[in-house]
This record gives C-alpha cells, structure tokens and sequence, in this order.
C-alpha cells in the first residue's frame, strides 16, 4: 500500500534528474530544491526551506540541506490515496493542520496568518489515531438518531391517542347534548369546531416533531455511513476532517431536536368537561363545556410532584404530637388518618383543613384501608384483631372485629379477601371477610419483616415492603399463591414503608429511613420521579392518591431527624 509523501521507488526514472520543490510543483511552478524535510518528506525550495519551521506545528520539523537531502525526486501523492479536503479560502491548498483552539481544520495558509499563537496539529501526524474519538462520535450519532426514532414513533403513537380520545370526547358531547333542548346547537357546533381546532394544532405540532426529527436522523444517517466508508477505506485524514465536521455539527443536531421538543410541546390526549349548571342556567349560559388537553398517564413518562401545600396534623389540641402511620382517600375533600400517637381515627376535610369526627380506638393504630359497603379496616399495634369501622362523609363509628390471632401491622384488601403483613411474624396472611385463614405466605429465610403490603388495582398481584434491623430492605411482587415474581432491592433505600398505586399502574414506596419516595413500574423498575428533591419530605411513612384530582397525599416529619409523621403534605401530580 502506499503511504502519502513517502519515497515511491516505483516512481523513479532516469529523468528525474532536477529536483524541484514539492509545494510550488503543486502552484504550478517548478523551482529547484533547496533542502528536504524528513517529517513532510518533501523536497523544498529556497524560500520554502527558510519559512517551513516558521509556523508553529512546523517548528519541530527535521531539515536537511541540499548536500544532505535524497537525490531521488519523491512524487507528489496520488489521487487515488488518502488525500485531504482543499481549503474554502484558500482552494488550491490542502487542509493539512487541525487547531485544537479553535477545533477547526486549516490549510499552510491559513495556519500562518490566522493561528500563529495556536495549538496545531499536523493532520498525517495525528490522524492515525482515531479509532477512541471514532467510537464517541458513532455513539453520539447513534444515541440522537435512536431519540429522534423514539420521538418519531412517540408522536405517532400520540396522534393515534389523539384520535381515540377527540372520539371519545365527540361522543360525550353528543351524549350530553341529548340530556338538554335544540336551543343548545348553536354551542354545540361551536364546541365541536374548538376541538377539532385543539386536534388541528397538536397534530400541527406532531407534524413539526416528525419532520424535524426525520432530517435529523436522515443527515445523521449519512455522516454515519460516510464515517464508516471512509474508515473501511483507511481514508484517515479524509475521516479526521469528516469526524471534526461531524463533531462541530452534533451539538448543533442536538440543539435542534431539543429546541423542536422544546417549541412544540404537545398533548396527545383531548377531554371534555361539562358545564354542570347549563340545564339549570340554560337560557343564559353561553359555554357548553371547556377541553382541555393532557398527557395519557403511562409509567414510561416521567411524573413531576408540584407541591401544593402542607396540612399540619395538630388539627385541634391534643396530648400527644400526631403522628400518622396510615392514609386513605374516601371522596376527593375527605381523607381518613390513623393517627398513632393519640390512638385514634379521623376523618379529615382537606380542604377547610379541619377534623370532622374521630374515632378513639383501644390500641395504637397503624394501617387503614376502605372496604366494600363504606367500610373501613384498621391495625392496630398491641391488638390481634382488626378493627372494621363504618364511615359516611361527617362520621365514623366502630363496627366489628375481626380475628387475626397475632399481632399485623399493614392490611390490604382484593379479590373479596384480606392480606395482612407483620413485622415480626414474618409471613402474610391471607383470610375472608370473617377471619377464616386462606392461605400463609411468606417464610423466614423469604420475608425479614413485612411491614405494609399493596393489593394492585387489577387485583392480580401483591407488593410487599419488607425490611429488618439488619438493613435488609426489598420490596416484592408476588402473586396469590405466595410465589416471588420480582424483588426490587437497592442500596442507599431503607426502609420501605407505605405504598400507593397510581393509574399507570406505577407504585410510589415511602422509604421512611432514606426521607424519599420512590416510583418503581409494574416490573419494579425506577421510573423518573421530578420535584422531591425540593419537597423537604422527612421520615415518609403513608402515601395515598386521589385520582379524581390527581392529588398525592404524604405524611412524613417537619423536621428532619424526627420520627413522627406530624404533617401530610399535598402535591399535584403531571405526567410529562
């Protein structure tokens, strides 16, 4: 193979009896050499030979004189090798130098009058040595063209939710519109339009999306291809130059595909929402509705907590600081708390922030949870019993027992059954309704200590926190029958506690020790979670979820390095 500006002895002939400077043969003028470079391995003419070490990649360049150069003409290399780009000021000379100051790529000329105080340098020196740099810039091409493929396939998907949804909301509409009078078809068309407007606009922008991102992927596809000609070809200055244009090019690709993210948000989801006094208003009502748009609850999406406020649990004066082990949601204003501390039920209005009834129970509370029939299902610390309670949206009353025969500390509820957890029973019980034992789950070398267990929404599988004084900290996914599917076990987590599902099927775990919550998938695979590192949430020990308004609920501290769960902070949940 042949290697650029070194001595092609296939070259020789018996004319080549003058020598002539390399660099002004290829200007075109045949001047007599004067000396020779060892390292450029050309021949150099008078002027040529006293300005070569001038520039600064040059400096370190070997000169030989006339006496002691070859005698032997070495040829200009051939178009059929490795040979460099031409410079765009100057187009007669090649791209020889690279200037790591300014990453760009740079002829004789250029070096010499623009980048005299620079790092450069020489591109045969350096361009064997590509393959680390090679592999990162593959990568990063690799990495942006499999997003702006998500993104393509994304936004496909969406307009595809966008249409089920704009179908579903149509057909509400029609729905409502037959519940009123032929008065209202004047704001029935109106709204109609709006939505076919909402859907316009988002496709509009999932359009954008698409169509950025495919150029995107089509111009980043060809550098690739390029890079990897050129590579097989062992072009390897022709691949230094395409690697530092591509490099230069990245950042802009990238930017690009943020700023598009960036600029056309959108919404593949379209709800309508009734305007619930338009029968008793009719006459002067001028809405027949609002739509708004959304982003369809999934568990691949991120969810960001936007905290709304905080409701201290000392709600009226009491002996002891509150300290509130268990949460449950019984209406969207209505939240149920088993408040350890002062061994009592309440029922709390979480929007005036006040209790509206309570209920003193004969032990420590810790879990509760709603039944079927407005019932509520209580543990309690030192009792072998259930406590069952009755409630309505202004009382609660104690209604039954229920017999465990050993003290559980977290209880759930599916399948017309009962789950219940202990500590320090270490297994989970599963009974009917009356306390008849159905099936034992769970054995020492299996369970540490199962502290709360989550039935999931569809009722097909069981979530237990389990944990022990040793550190041993896991949350499991098993079904009815006591067999271990997943186990998510992580350091720097400890403690799991409460747990709530949300409808993306997605669980959020209090991990008390490690003052955070985590939100793990169907599989138990962390899913992004934004806002907790701004929340302050100490010591989390119960967690409950109103759907309806897509509220989280968390009792944790007030202050860190505390153990008491004395406050219930209130976020807002948006899947983005």
């Amino acid at each position: 193979m042949e290697v650029p500006g070194k001595l092609d002895l296939g070259a020789l002939s018996a004319e080549n009896s003058t020598l002539v400077c390399l660099p002004c043969d290829n200007d075109g003028l045949k001047e007599p050499a004067y000396g020779f470079c060892q390292n450029c391995q050309e021949h150099l003419c008078e002027t040529c030979f006293k300005h070569h070490r001038r520039p600064r990649p040059m400096r370190n360049h070997v000169l030989v004189d006339k006496d002691s150069m070859p005698k032997i003409q070495v040829n200009a290399p051939s178009a059929s090798v490795d040979t460099a780009d031409f410079c765009t000021k100057h187009q007669d000379k090649p791209l020889e130098f690279y200037c790591r100051d300014h990453t760009s790529v740079a002829c004789y000329v250029c070096v010499t009058l623009e980048h005299k105080q620079c790092n450069v340098d020489y591109i045969p020196d350096v361009s064997g040595n590509m393959s680390d740099e090679m592999a990162d810039i593959l990568e990063q091409m690799e990495t942006l063209i499999k997003r702006c493929k998500s993104n393509v396939e994304y936004v496909s998907k969406a307009a595809q939710n966008l249409d089920q949804s704009h179908a579903k909301v149509v057909e509400d509409i029609k729905v409502f519109r037959k519940e009123i009078n032929e008065c209202l078809d004047r704001m029935e068309t109106r709204i109609l339009k709006e939505a076919n407007v909402i859907v316009k606009n988002e496709k509009c922008k999932q359009e954008t999306v698409e169509a950025a991102c495919l150029e995107i992927i089509e111009e980043l596809e060809c550098s690739h291809s390029l890079l990897r000609s050129l590579q097989e070809q062992n072009k390897q200055n022709k691949l230094f130059i395409e690697i530092k244009n591509v490099r230069k090019n990245l950042p802009i690709q990238t930017d690009k595909e943020m700023n598009v993210l960036h600029a056309n948000t959108t919404n593949d989801c379209i709800r309508f929402t009734r305007n619930a006094s338009i029968i008793d208003f009719l006459k002067t009502e001028k809405s027949y509705g609002t739509l708004s748009t959304f982003v369809q609850p999934c568990q691949d999406r991120a969810i960001e907590l936007q905290y709304i406020e905080t409701i201290d649990m000392k709600l009226k004066p009491e002996k002891e600081k509150s300290n509130i082990t268990g949460l449950v949601m019984i209406a969207p204003t209505k939240m149920v708390v088993s408040d350890n501390s002062n061994k009592n039920i309440k029922l709390i209005d979480v929007e005036k922030k006040e209790v509206v009834t309570e209920v003193k129970m004969s032990s420590h509370p810790i879990d509760v949870i709603t039944l079927p029939d407005k019932k509520l299902a209580v543990t309690l610390f030192n009792e072998t019993f259930l406590q069952i309670l009755s409630y309505s949206d202004a009382k609660l009353s104690l209604h039954q027992r229920i017999d465990v025969k050993e003290k559980y500390i977290g209880v759930a509820y599916g399948q017309d059954k009962l789950v219940v957890s202990g500590l320090a029973v270490k297994k989970i019980i599963i009974m009917n309704l009356k306390g008849e034992i159905l099936n034992v789950l769970g054995c020492p070398t299996l369970l540490y200590g199962p502290i709360r267990v989550l039935i999931s929404k569809d009722e097909t599988f069981i979530c237990v926190s389990d944990t022990d004084k040793s550190q041993n900290n896991k949350v499991l996914k098993m079904d009815w029958k006591g067999n271990v599917k997943i186990v998510f076990e992580e350091q720097g987590y400890k403690y799991p506690y409460g747990q709530q599902q949300l409808e993306d099927e997605t669980i959020l775990v209090c991990y008390r020790d490690s003052d955070t919550i985590l939100r793990l998938s169907s599989s138990l695979k962390k899913c992004d979670i934004i806002g907790l590192e701004k929340a302050n949430i100490y010591f989390p020990k119960a967690v409950t979820y109103c759907d309806r308004e897509q509220k989280v609920y968390v009792s944790c501290s007030s202050e860190k390095e505390k153990d008491k769960a004395d406050i219930v902070k209130v976020f807002h949940v948006r899947w983005i």
